[in-house]
């Protein structure tokens, strides 16, 4: 763990089974619980995760920030469609991996780079460009 991840101030980042779920610290000393919802996209509150979280073991995983990005929007691109510059980088994303795919090659260093700062961007963008049933659906 790197120094942020052991900073009981610091917002804190796990996957439990496929669902990203982050623990923010509230400025009263207080802890917000948010956890990936399956049927928007979103972050919604999770205070049932806390237990698991704190205390379960087998399929729960602390995880940088950045790998929590990369859970997320995997999980997004999976689970919902849309009409969006978001889902226009997911597309990208989509092409990239079944032209290695089709070629029958592992991703090169270079694309899964491309993924990764992608995926960061539209991890940032979600909740500005996504309006549910508006510009994305659930599939």
């Amino acid at each position: 763990m790197n120094d942020t991840q052991n900073n009981p101030d610091a917002p804190q980042y796990f996957v439990v089974g496929n669902r990203t779920v982050q623990l923010l610290p509230l400025e009263n000393g207080g802890m917000q619980v948010l956890k990936l919802d399956w049927d928007t996209g979103r972050f919604v509150p999770g205070a049932d995760y806390l237990p698991k979280v704190m205390f379960g073991k087998d399929e729960v995983e602390r995880v940088s920030e950045d790998e929590f990005i990369q859970q997320t929007e995997l999980m997004r691109r999976e689970y919902f469609k849309g009409d969006n510059m978001v889902f226009a980088l997911y597309q990208l994303l989509d092409t990239i991996e079944a032209t290695a795919k089709q070629e029958g090659r592992l991703l090169t260093a270079e694309e899964l780079e491309i993924i990764a700062a992608t995926q960061r961007k539209t991890y940032a963008l979600f909740d500005k460009e996504c309006r549910f049933n508006e510009n994305y659906f659930k599939k």
